[in-house]
């Protein structure tokens, strides 16, 4: 049998990557393709694979241009990946879900959550934008929401990574999803004796994560942030930062267990499709303080109606003072939260579970069942 996997581009480690590398684990003589690929960015098991680029990657490459501003080159750098000869494709949505797949080849595309810029968050990003900016990315938009929505009606199978996502792949697309949650390794979690006297985020430091909620909400209470991550709104989350908040950077692998284990609890103000870091602070049987909406809301038990202990606190507006009556809730009830149970939550997300139950998807679709 004959695999490809094709995932849009490995230009930073994320969620997206990591379902990538394990599945290139699970078929291990898959052939890579993708639009475009930064080579120190690979992950583990594709690394020393040969990788399949488009035209996309050298004007990426060259020029370092937004993705955004080349989505109209996104249909056309997709349907040049030639993939016509393999019996499986497993690809990533979107945009390369619109890959041209031989007659009788299966197809299935996992679907981390369509493009936000011109599908659910198609109005507040035109609402940023100037009148010729603003003309010109609906012109775009428009061209690539119908280009992706026929793109996905030739897709043989849909995974979704979330009951949240699922219903987004339905309103958009019109096609009914499985829901596999995405991988993650729950197995390096451990409980910690004791812990410290800090609350702990774990971010790319960008717009759409609510890192600034977090430090003024921590800036008021005078409560210690540890912020890990990078992004490129660094710069202006340090200007606003008080002294009871610290920067980390970029913190490799091999740190992150003491920072999870050690932490009083996981702070999380994004809107989510899944949320991988929630569920590795979980692993170490450290409670999450979160928004309640999207992925958060499937990843944090609390008010379990079979009664099993909580495994976090939600708060229920992406604004300072919500996250403040977020952490005060959470302090009033903290010794309540037990972390052998928060640990045992977070399993059920462990690589193992998605590794059988994508293999047995994938399985029952080849057989055509």
């Amino acid at each position: 049998m004959k695999v490809a996997i094709v995932h849009p581009w490995f230009l930073e480690a994320g969620g997206a990557e990591k379902v990538a590398d394990v599945l290139a684990e699970m078929y291990p003589e898959a052939d890579i393709f993708t639009l475009s690929s930064d080579t120190t960015l690979l992950p583990l098991h594709i690394r020393n694979k040969k990788v399949h680029t488009s035209a996309l990657n050298r004007l990426i490459a060259c020029f370092r241009l937004s993705r955004v501003n080349l989505m109209f080159l996104f249909p056309s750098a997709a349907e040049s990946l030639d993939v016509s000869r393999y019996d499986l494709i497993l690809s990533s949505c979107p945009p390369v879900m619109g890959v041209n797949a031989g007659q009788n080849a299966v197809h299935i595309c996992y679907c981390h959550t369509p493009q936000r810029a011109w599908w659910h968050l198609y109005a507040e990003r035109q609402a940023e934008m100037n009148w010729p900016k603003r003309t010109i990315f609906v012109a775009c938009a428009t061209f690539v929401r119908m280009w992706e929505f026929n793109a996905m009606q030739r897709v043989d199978h849909v995974v979704s990574n979330s009951d949240y996502i699922a219903n987004r792949v339905f309103k958009y697309f019109r096609r009914e999803s499985t829901v596999i949650y995405p991988p993650v390794d729950t197995a390096m979690g451990y409980l910690a004796s004791h812990h410290d006297n800090y609350y702990l985020s774990l971010s790319r430091l960008d717009k759409d994560k609510g890192i600034e909620l977090l430090i003024q909400a921590c800036n008021r209470l005078e409560r210690r942030l540890l912020v890990a991550g990078i992004g490129r709104k660094e710069k202006e989350l340090k200007a606003i930062a008080g002294p009871t908040i610290e920067f980390l950077g970029r913190v490799p692998d091999a740190g992150l267990p003491a920072l999870y284990s050690n932490c009083r609890a996981f702070l999380f103000a994004a809107d989510e499709d899944f949320g991988i870091a929630p569920v590795e602070a979980q692993a170490f049987g450290r409670p999450v303080i979160a928004y309640g909406h999207g992925g958060s809301l499937e990843t944090v038990r609390v008010g379990d109606t079979e009664g099993r202990p909580d495994t976090g606190v939600f708060f229920s507006k992406q604004t300072v003072e919500s996250v403040i009556e977020g952490i005060q809730c959470f302090e009033k009830r903290e010794n309540t939260f037990i972390p052998a149970e928060i640990r045992q939550h977070a399993q059920k997300f462990d690589t193992s579970v998605f590794v059988e139950r994508m293999r047995e998807f994938v399985d029952r679709a080849m057989r055509k069942e």
